[in-house]
């Protein structure tokens, strides 16, 4: 798989920035070695000094002072002209590894599997606060005149709140398996599926229909304490678990991308370039980058006026 021609022409534009940056940082320090020189010459006693003498050191340092503001327009622009490939480089080389390097591939698959996680996982308190209040009526039939037949009624919905709760958990847990078999693959500290209690309860059910009610009573009352104490959490230390797993498969990514990037930094300064005057590139970068993303902008805006520009 190779690079496409706008990742190479993006590499070649930082090529050409890098270059610029340094010289225009060369320029400033040999500059402030300059001004250093003229300080020395400034006329002893100021007014006593020969008009001459004043004169040419006022225009020596006004001379270097001029030339350092127009070299800290020039960074000023490269800075701006970063600000704007940056991305489009980040966004490019990513895109590449994401076909090229199956270790960036494996991160990119984790988070997938992580947003599946989440995305079943969102159901859970619903099902979750079903279950807890088939648990209470359950737990209330004990008390009721004909309390074995309310009971078996009442244990017959809570089988059913048992059947979806458990699939949801299963689902989450074949999830968490094709993670674990990605981590498995590679490092990846920090990085893994949050552990959840097992809400497999549908064999539990089916068991409290042959204990004797005073037996089945504190079961039912446990396992409902249980499971409101998990729903006051609001599921909070899981999703805290999954955005640092996130984070970190992100951290693992922008690594990859960012050795990589180096070794095409390296590449392209020594075969992407060629001596070119510093204020005609600085030119042609500003139009490609600031200007065409200025004029964008502006379109942006014309086209809906109510649109807040970044």
């Amino acid at each position: 798989m190779q690079l496409s021609e706008a990742t190479l022409e993006h590499l070649k534009d930082e090529a050409y920035v890098t270059l610029c940056r340094d010289a225009v940082q060369e320029n400033l320090a040999a500059l402030e070695r300059e001004k250093e020189t003229i300080a020395d010459t400034r006329p002893p006693f100021g007014l006593l000094a020969r008009k001459e003498t004043r004169d040419a050191f006022t225009r020596s340092m006004r001379t270097a002072l001029d030339s350092e503001a127009a070299l800290h327009e020039r960074l000023a622009q490269i800075v701006g002209i970063e600000a704007r490939l940056r991305p489009v480089l980040q966004k490019d080389i990513a895109a590449y590894l994401a076909g090229a390097s199956p270790e960036f591939a494996r991160f990119r698959q984790i988070r997938a599997r992580l947003a599946d996680w989440e995305q079943a996982f969102l159901a859970l308190p619903d099902m979750l606060v079903a279950f807890a209040r088939d648990l209470r009526l359950a737990r209330g039939a004990t008390v009721a005149p004909d309390a074995a037949r309310e009971f078996g009624h009442e244990l017959a919905v809570l089988r059913d709140s048992a059947e979806r709760l458990e699939r949801r958990h299963n689902e989450l847990l074949v999830i968490a398996g094709a993670i674990a078999e990605l981590l498995a693959t590679g490092p990846a500290d920090g990085i893994g599926a949050p552990a959840l209690p097992d809400f497999r309860r549908v064999a539990w059910v089916s068991r409290l229909a042959v204990l004797p009610l005073e037996q089945a009573v504190p079961e039912v009352a446990r396992l409902e304490t249980d499971v409101r104490a998990f729903l006051a959490g609001g599921g909070e230390p899981a999703l805290a678990r999954l955005a640092a797993s996130r984070d970190a498969c992100l951290q693992f990514e922008s690594q990859l991308v960012e050795s990589y990037w180096a070794q095409l930094r390296v590449h392209a300064l020594a075969h992407y370039v060629e001596a070119r005057d510093l204020d005609e590139v600085l030119e042609s970068l500003a139009q490609r980058y600031i200007s065409a993303d200025l004029a964008r902008r502006q379109r942006a805006l014309t086209a809906n006026p109510f649109l807040v520009a970044h």
